[in-house]
């Protein structure tokens, strides 16, 4: 089964007013870490091969996850998963901890933010992901309406669901038919061979945007 990795090392200070210095996949909705509610959502899908990056607090999560053998204490039930760990000993933004995942996946593997609520055909997005992969792409994203485009990066694709663009907040700006990035994120293991040693990177920015010109997106 397709590995999933999930990037479970933000601070939040947006929302520390609330989050009470909690790593921000752990702030709670009904009750359930975000990190939680992901991970069940996957695992009802069959996907149970996870590896988290954590960074901020990191022993808040993996007190709550272990390796995914632990029942939840909210539900009661087991999380159903088995989870390996990547640690930042320093903050390497949303993209720098990946080229840590060498040797930790060996396929091409799902890429989630860890601050994010879903309910996604992760099976569906695969699919698409392998049709995309035979042309050349190195990464899929999946990408939703948005109405506040000022703030948020817009990706531009064309006809082929190719991405021709992406803006973000210094680009000038399109106000309508907007599509910006879900986080989630489907890679091609090649790309990990592309990155340089573990250091600060943004994940958009940095890694993925650059994919457009060669239209490996």
């Amino acid at each position: 089964m397709t590995p999933v990795v999930i990037l479970a090392g933000g601070k939040g200070t947006r929302i520390e007013s609330i989050a009470q210095d909690l790593p921000k996949p752990m702030i709670k909705v009904h009750d359930r870490p975000i990190l939680e509610l992901q991970i069940d959502c996957l695992s009802k899908q069959g996907f149970t091969d996870v590896v988290l990056t954590v960074g901020h607090r990191k022993e808040v999560i993996k007190n709550y996850f272990g390796d995914g053998s632990l029942r939840s204490p909210v539900s009661g039930l087991p999380f159903g998963v088995n989870i390996r760990y990547v640690e930042e000993t320093e903050p390497l933004g949303t993209g720098g901890g990946l080229a840590l995942l060498r040797g930790l996946v060996a396929e091409d593997f799902l890429l989630l933010c860890g601050d994010i609520v879903f309910d996604v055909d992760f099976h569906r997005f695969l699919t698409f992901h392998r049709e995309c992969r035979a042309k050349g792409a190195m990464a899929t994203l999946l990408t939703h309406p948005n109405n506040h485009p000022y703030d948020s990066g817009l990706v531009v694709a064309d006809d082929q669901n190719r991405v021709i663009d992406w803006l973000h907040k210094e680009d000038k700006r399109q106000w309508y038919r907007n599509r910006v990035n879900a986080g989630i994120h489907a890679i091609a293991l090649d790309l990990l061979e592309r990155l340089p040693g573990a250091q600060k990177l943004d994940l958009d920015r940095d890694l993925l945007k650059p994919l457009v010109k060669s239209s490996e997106l």
